[in-house]
């Protein structure tokens, strides 16, 4: 939220509106008026300015956070230019040069700035501005010296666009014509779609009027509207009157009569501080408050040498503030924080559990970890789990890679028989042979056979054949030797087989149980 001030000053008043504008709303809260002391002097004048500026920020809901002024067009020069859209970027070093010669100043030694009016067909057209320096930083130097620090300059009629943003019925296309006459001369800003098309001020003041010099306002109202006609623009379809010349009576009527059209005095939108019949008079302050509400460039003197620095002292005003933010920012961190831990804390303990219930339901262990789970797995599924640890075709291949390469062995029977469990079974053997010494090899290949289970660290080496009951051998036709063998199938870790085994020292062919053939 921010708190912004258009202050319009003229030798008799000042006058400010307040602005609060938040996110994307803003809403004018105030309007404030306070009268100018007379005074001889230009001291006494300064003077007399300073207290009435102090009392009017005094009198402020709360200290703004931008004050934005005016500087008259009397002192600067605005011109219409068009450029290809495509230089928008080198605008700001392409003005000065398009302007010298076109303006009664010297751009090298002014500030020139610039805001769009419309790109049409690939032609940007704009308002550029030339404010002689002497120009600005006397305008800066009476601001400060009445205790005013301005973020924004605006400049002459185009500041009066600022009422767009705050008036839908300017935002129409129009084109309207909005006329402010003033001490220092006459404001014509003409908008089309709420974007300022058209400003000029003319040298006719409140003071010329008075003096009776109507019908001058009125040539020169009606030059000014020719000019703009002739750069292409269509009559304005309505004409308004505001500042404090709109309040005497019977303005808007003989103001039609000079400009053979209606006019209507500007109705503003209504806030504390000042009632319907003198609103017309805040339209400069309400326009200056207005402009910062618009999302395009807008024309500021405040530029180059005399750009608005940001001090310490804003940053000190609103350091508590920023505090209180921060404290309410690293609340909410901690706090979400929390919830996270919280929530994942919630869903890890679920996870956990619902590890122990699988766990336990195929392994008859619970398992809380990764780690746990993955030992049971690799140990295998205990109990009547319908895949044995060591099944038929692992026995198969444990016998057919036990058999040396060496050894021409052909197969003639193998039967393998583990029965329902997995504690024991048994496998009977026939084949043929080469030799006696090889049936002997065969028997201490498979007794010397190991399965390796497991990877890494937790491979364990299992004896599978266990208990080998050689049984006769005999010459075949071939000149070769039968035999039959037989044994126990059930894997155990290679020490405990040792250990269940009885110490047996004689060879295959003294355990046979019959003699050779």
């Amino acid at each position: 939220m921010a708190i912004i001030l258009g202050l319009d000053i003229d030798p008799t008043t000042a006058r400010g509106a307040v602005l609060r504008t938040a996110l994307r709303s803003a809403q004018l809260i105030k309007y404030v008026s306070v009268p100018i002391a007379p005074a001889d002097s230009p001291e006494g004048k300064v003077e007399a300015q300073a207290n009435a500026v102090r009392t009017l920020l005094a009198s402020l809901p709360q200290p703004a956070d931008r004050v934005i002024t005016e500087l008259s067009g009397d002192e600067v020069s605005i011109r219409k230019l068009a450029f290809p859209a495509q230089v928008v970027k080198k605008l700001g070093e392409l003005l000065p040069h398009e302007l010298e010669g076109q303006v009664p100043f010297d751009p090298t030694e002014s500030v020139v700035d610039y805001q769009p009016i419309e790109t049409v067909e690939g032609t940007l057209r704009i308002l550029a501005a030339v404010a002689p320096n002497e120009k600005v930083r006397a305008h800066l130097d009476a601001m400060k010296a009445i205790g005013v620090d301005p973020r924004e300059v605006a400049v002459g009629a185009v500041a009066l666009d600022g009422l767009a943003p705050l008036m839908e019925s300017l935002r129409t296309p129009g084109p309207h014509c909005l006329i402010d006459i003033h001490p220092e001369g006459t404001d014509v800003c003409i908008l089309q779609g709420g974007n300022c098309h058209f400003a000029r001020t003319v040298s006719v003041s409140t003071r010329d009027i008075d003096a009776g010099q109507t019908e001058r306002l009125g040539r020169e109202l009606r030059q000014t509207l020719a000019a703009y006609r002739m750069e292409g623009g269509a009559s304005p379809s309505t004409f308004y009157v505001c500042g404090a010349m709109a309040l005497r009576d019977g303005t808007a009527d003989w103001l039609g009569q000079l400009l053979r059209a209606p006019v209507e005095t500007l109705s503003l939108p209504a806030a504390p501080g000042a009632d319907a019949s003198e609103l017309p008079a805040y339209a400069r302050a309400v326009a200056l408050a207005g402009r910062t509400l618009a999302r395009s460039r807008r024309l500021d003197a405040r530029q180059g040498s005399f750009a608005a620095a940001q001090t310490a002292t804003a940053l000190r005003r609103h350091a508590p503030l920023m505090a209180v933010c921060l404290g309410v920012i690293a609340a909410a961190f901690v706090f979400s924080g929390y919830a996270r831990y919280s929530v994942l804390q919630a869903r890890h303990q679920q996870l956990e559990d619902e590890l122990a219930r699988v766990t336990e339901e195929y392994f008859g262990v619970e398992a809380r970890s990764a780690e746990q789970a993955s030992r049971l797995l690799e140990r295998g599924v205990g109990g009547n789990d319908p895949m044995p640890k060591f099944d038929a075709y692992d026995a198969l291949a444990s016998i057919s890679a036990a058999i040396p390469e060496s050894i021409t062995h052909d197969v003639r029977q193998l039967q393998i028989d583990l029965g329902d469990g997995d504690e024991t079974g048994r496998f009977s053997l026939r084949g043929t042979v080469d030799s006696e010494s090889d049936f002997d090899a065969v028997v201490t290949a498979l007794r010397d056979a190991r399965v390796v289970r497991g990877e890494g660290d937790n491979q364990q080496r299992l004896v599978c054949f266990r208990n080998l009951e050689p049984g006769d051998t005999s010459e075949t036709a071939e000149q070769r030797r039968a035999y039959r063998l037989e044994g126990e199938i059930g894997c155990r870790p290679e020490g405990q087989a040792e250990q269940d085994e009885d110490e047996d020292d004689d060879s295959p062919r003294r355990r046979r149980s019959g003699g050779r053939n």
